[in-house]
């Protein structure tokens, strides 16, 4: 009787050290550190803490030229960012076409009746919503964003090299265009795009934009974003890009535009 009560007390203690030694290894494997949202998601793995402040810079593209961006953000939450910036984009006019004097070959191209370049600079507000976060690493962070502020329009006039008297010209002079004197036959080229900065003129107006954005990046606290959308700006009175002879400017501009900016964002 002692023998048969032996093997099962044996038996028991066995099978009492298997599963508890299973049922350590069980354990072990539940509670040993999974790896988070931001490890899973960024190179850094930086803990995740919630974001305060940020600044991104870039360059712009709109369907009628280019500029440079940048901005300077504050979390509101971790789903809104309240946004301050500046914009300064050059705008061509839809109707240019460049021309050379076919006499002289080395003679800069010039558009013909064009009176100022036009420069738009934007100062605005805007606010970016999060619609979906980055929830795996190559991912992207959607946002959508909306700007409003002031938009002054910076016309600077062009100057071209005259040649005077007639063809064969003895000589040349840079003068500043002017549509009444100034012709096909006695227009050298243009001159340096130095010249008339010291005569700048402004038009106030206004502007709008929505979009959307598109963050990417393997680093949480280095950003680099894509952004699309429609942009609006409206003036007091039609900026004086060409001759009112030549062709008709307008007071509004409604453009497609392209952003890619780079930043730094943090927590204080």
């Amino acid at each position: 009787m002692f023998a048969p009560c032996l093997r099962f007390l044996l038996v028991a203690l066995a099978f009492s050290f298997g599963c508890v030694g299973s049922f350590n290894g069980i354990r072990a494997q539940s509670t040993s550190a999974p790896l988070t949202g931001d490890q899973a998601v960024y190179r850094d793995g930086k803990v995740n803490v919630p974001l305060t402040d940020e600044y991104q810079v870039g360059v712009l593209f709109h369907t009628q030229g280019i500029g440079i961006t940048a901005r300077r953000g504050f979390y509101l939450n971790a789903f809104a960012v309240r946004n301050i910036g500046v914009d300064l984009a050059y705008f061509k006019h839809p109707k240019e076409i460049q021309t050379t004097n076919p006499i002289y070959e080395n003679g800069r191209p010039y558009v013909y009746g064009k009176q100022n370049t036009l420069q738009t600079l934007r100062l605005w507000y805007g606010k970016q919503n999060l619609r979906a976060e980055k929830l795996r690493r190559d991912a992207v962070r959607f946002s959508t964003f909306w700007k409003v502020g002031a938009a002054l329009a910076v016309l600077k006039p062009i100057y071209l090299e005259i040649g005077y008297p007639d063809i064969p010209y003895d000589y040349t002079a840079k003068e500043r265009y002017d549509p009444f004197a100034h012709f096909s036959d006695n227009i050298y080229g243009r001159a340096d795009w130095s010249n008339g900065l010291d005569e700048l003129t402004v038009v106030p107006g206004a502007h709008a934009s929505y979009g959307l954005d598109f963050e990417f990046g393997d680093e949480r606290f280095m950003p680099k974003a894509l952004t699309t959308g429609v942009s609006v700006d409206a003036f007091l009175v039609a900026p004086e890009v060409f001759a009112a002879n030549f062709e008709q400017n307008n007071r509004l501009f409604v453009t497609l535009f392209a952003t890619f900016e780079v930043g730094r964002n943090w927590t204080r």
